[in-house]
């Protein structure tokens, strides 16, 4: 059953859909508390195998999915509404909602990779941005022979989220 609230908020997202190739995304608390992540989409869902990866890599571990096809105005869109949890525990939904769902649609166009450094846009509230330069340091320290591995390095840092922010603002407050 679908609230008042998040029917309007629904039809808001569709709405605004633009092109065919367009992606709208919520992050957000049910009213009975639960983590929900939307996708919208004009013609066609996206395929969950697609879809899980990115999720998981972001941090998120998906309990359930509730697809909804829509027509209006002669014109078909999906609704792909997954009940999620945290794998970094709970979660300031308000404060990362803007950079997670700018994140997942930068993965999803393919203008970041999708790996383990995308946990610290929800661990850490950093940006797809600031994702990249640490990743970029991390491709650095690889070829120049430190003995770690990627994954290590984005467990360590994911382990330890306020160690990648302050790394992070040092970058930012020399460049």
């Amino acid at each position: 059953e679908v609230s008042r609230e998040a029917a309007a908020d629904d039809v808001e997202h569709l709405a605004a859909l633009t092109g065919d190739d367009d992606l709208r995304l919520q992050l957000c608390r049910s009213q009975r508390g639960s983590l929900r992540f939307k996708l919208y989409r004009p013609l066609r869902d996206i395929p969950l195998s697609d879809a899980l990866p990115m999720m998981e890599n972001m941090g998120l571990r998906v309990i359930t999915e509730h697809p909804y096809k829509v027509e209006l105005e002669g014109r078909v869109a999906w609704i792909q509404d997954f009940e999620v949890e945290s794998q970094q525990g709970e979660l300031d939904v308000d404060a990362l909602d803007a950079s997670f769902e700018e994140a997942f649609a930068r993965i999803w166009r393919g203008d970041a990779e999708n790996d383990g450094f995308n946990r610290l846009v929800l661990a850490a509230g950093l940006s797809w941005k600031q994702v990249a330069m640490l990743r970029a340091y991390c491709k650095y320290l690889l070829q120049v022979g430190v003995p770690f591995s990627q994954s290590y390095m984005e467990a360590t840092l994911t382990r330890y989220p306020l160690l990648a922010r302050l790394l992070v603002e040092l970058f930012e407050a020399r460049f």
